[in-house]
C-alpha cells in the first residue's frame, strides 16, 4: 500500500530495472515476489553477465591469457610483488603527506578507516599518484571490472577487534555485492598473514552456473520482508548450507605478502577474514560498480573521474551537516589521520592477539 501511494516514484522504479539498482526493499518492482517468480531477478542476472562477457571480450588485450583464465575460473587474480620493496618504501613514506581527512565506519567489532585518494590527496603524494594512475595498475582493473574507467581509490585500514561488542561484522559473512559482476582491488602495503584476517573468497563462486541461478531464484522469491537487512538491499548472504547447495568449496583466506595486488569479482561470494583479537591491515583499496546492462566498456575520462571524486566528497560533507543538525554521528565520521596510520591508538581498542584458519568449513 505504501508503494501504491507513491505513484510519482513508479517511473523511476521502472527505469531502475535497466541500471545497477539492486535493492529488493527500496524498489517494489525489484522486490515483487510475483515478478520474481516469473523470473525478473534471474533475467537481470543473466543479462548483466552476458553484457559483461561482451565487454571482457573487447578489453581482452589489457590482461594476459593466463590471468584472464584465472580470473574467470576463480573469481580473482593475485599479482604478487606488484609493488617491490623500494616502491613500498616510497608509498609508505607518502602516507604522512596525505590530507587530514580520514573517516571511519564501525560494523560490529571492526573499524574501517579510509582516506579518499582524489586529485587533492595525490598532488602531495607522488609515489601514490604514480602507482594508482599507472597503466600497470589500471589495465587489470579495467579488464576485471569490464569497464574502461578509473575506479574510486582509497587508502584503507581495517581494524579487527576494535571494540568489545557482541554484534557481528556483517562483512565477515560470505556475500555477493550485487547481482552483476563488479570489482574491488587491494594493494596491500604490509604482510597479511592468516591471523590478520585476510580477504576471503569462495573460489569459483563468480561463475553463473545452473545451481547459482537456482539459488538466486530462491532468494528473490522470499520477498524483502523475509530477507535479512543486507540481502533485502541486494547484497545476498551465502551461509554454509547455501554454498553446499551451489556445489561451492569452503571460503579461502588469501594470505599475501606486502606489495601484492588482488583483484576480485565481487559478484562472487567473499568477505573479510575471521581474525581473532586486535589485528589491522593497511592497503590501497579500489572499487568499481557500473551500469551492468551497458554493453560498451566506455572511454577512460579524467574529467568524469574527478567529478565522481567530487560527488563522494560532497556526500561526506552533506552527511556531516545532517549529523550536526540532528546530533547523530554520521556512518562515516572523521577521525585523526594519526589514528588511521597507527601513530596513536584509540582508547577503545582492545589489543590482544589471535589466529584464524586458512579455510572455514561450509
Amino acid at each position: 500500500m505504501k508503494a501504491l501511494r507513491k505513484i510519482y516514484m513508479w517511473p523511476l522504479w521502472f527505469l531502475s530495472l535497466f541500471g545497477r539498482s539492486k535493492s529488493f526493499r527500496d524498489n517494489p518492482i525489484l522486490g515483487s515476489v510475483t515478478l520474481n517468480r516469473m523470473g525478473l531477478h534471474v533475467l537481470r542476472v543473466i543479462c548483466a553477465h552476458a553484457a559483461s562477457q561482451f565487454k571482457w571480450a573487447i578489453l581482452s588485450g589489457l590482461l594476459s591469457k593466463e590471468q584472464r583464465s584465472a580470473f574467470h575460473r576463480d573469481g580473482f587474480i593475485i599479482l604478487e610483488n606488484f609493488a617491490p620493496a623500494d616502491t613500498l618504501a616510497r608509498l609508505n613514506a607518502d602516507l604522512n603527506s596525505l590530507p587530514d581527512d580520514a573517516r571511519q565506519m564501525v560494523q560490529g567489532d571492526t573499524f574501517t578507516q579510509r582516506i579518499l585518494l582524489d586529485e587533492v590527496a595525490l598532488t602531495h603524494t607522488p609515489a601514490l599518484r604514480d602507482v594508482v594512475t599507472s597503466k600497470r595498475f589500471l589495465d587489470p582493473i579495467y579488464y576485471c571490472g569490464a569497464k574502461w574507467h578509473r575506479p574510486i581509490v582509497y587508502l584503507q585500514r581495517i581494524v579487527n577487534g576494535g571494540q568489545d561488542t557482541k554484534q557481528n561484522d556483517p562483512q565477515k559473512t560470505m556475500h555477493s555485492d550485487s547481482f552483476h559482476p563488479s570489482i574491488k582491488a587491494w594493494l596491500f602495503l604490509e604482510d597479511v598473514p592468516l591471523e590478520k584476517g585476510p580477504f576471503t573468497y569462495v573460489r569459483g563462486s563468480n561463475q553463473l552456473t545452473r545451481k547459482r541461478l537456482a539459488w538466486e531464484y530462491r532468494q528473490s522469491i522470499l520477498g524483502p520482508d523475509k530477507m535479512n537487512t543486507y540481502a533485502a538491499r541486494g547484497s545476498l548472504r551465502a551461509f554454509p548450507d547455501d554454498l553446499a547447495a551451489m556445489g561451492l568449496p569452503a571460503p579461502e583466506s588469501l594470505a599475501v605478502k606486502a606489495g601484492t595486488l588482488v583483484i576480485a569479482n565481487t559478484n562472487g561470494f567473499h568477505g573479510r577474514g575471521q581474525a581473532e583479537g586486535y589485528q589491522t591491515r593497511l592497503e590501497i583499496w579500489a572499487y568499481g560498480r557500473y551500469n551492468p546492462f551497458n554493453p560498451f566498456p566506455g572511454i577512460a575520462s579524467g574529467l568524469l573521474h574527478r567529478l565522481e571524486n567530487s560527488i563522494v566528497q560532497a556526500f561526506y560533507r552533506h552527511k556531516d551537516k545532517v549529523a550536526a543538525r540532528t546530533g547523530k554521528r554520521p556512518s562515516w565520521y572523521r577521525i585523526p589521520k594519526e589514528d588511521m596510520l597507527g601513530k596513536t591508538v584509540t582508547p577503545s581498542l582492545k589489543q590482544d592477539q589471535g589466529h584464524t584458519r586458512q579455510k572455514m568449513s561450509p
